[in-house]
């Protein structure tokens, strides 16, 4: 499960810094022209211009992204759950403004990929994770799994 954990924080990494950089280009330029969109992408949404998708990309998929991928570098119990949960947010972005603009994109289907991906990954990991006994997990600590101590007591005597 070591390459799909790495795999998984390429995948991690690479949308992370998409995200963060789209996002903040949809903040900083709300007309989206620096994206080449157009206003009328936005007719008949919720939105009035770009800044506030753009906040959602930035954080929701952008920050998460991240934050999962340090998760899953230092192999916390957690990590396969967030890579299902970027996936998912990641999915539900992508139906949501194929829903709201009424157009399906190359961009589009790229992001559902990877979404789909992570899905996948997060999911198989989490059952390999699962399967693997404590004593046999390497990533917890002697500190969470203390040893166990003897049954032999010095106060007993051996032999009698």
């Amino acid at each position: 499960m070591k390459s799909a954990r790495q795999l998984c924080i390429a995948i991690l990494i690479v949308t992370a810094i998409a995200a963060l950089s789209i996002g903040y280009m949809l903040i900083s330029d709300n007309s989206g022209h620096s994206l080449q969109l157009s206003f009328d992408d936005l007719k008949g949404s919720p939105f009035a211009d770009y800044s506030l998708p753009g906040w959602i990309i930035l954080i929701a998929i952008g920050v998460f992204s991240a934050v999962a991928a340090v998760v899953s570098f230092r192999h916390d119990k957690i990590y396969p759950y967030l890579i299902i949960a970027v996936g998912a947010i990641m999915l539900l972005f992508v139906v949501g403004e194929i829903y709201i603009i009424q157009q399906f994109q190359l961009l589009q289907l790229m992001f559902g990929l990877i979404a789909i991906a992570l899905l996948l990954l997060g999911n198989l990991i989490r059952k390999n994770l699962k399967m693997v006994p404590d004593h046999l997990d390497h990533s917890s600590s002697s500190a969470k799994h203390p040893q166990k101590k003897s049954h032999y007591h010095k106060h007993r005597k051996r032999g009698h």
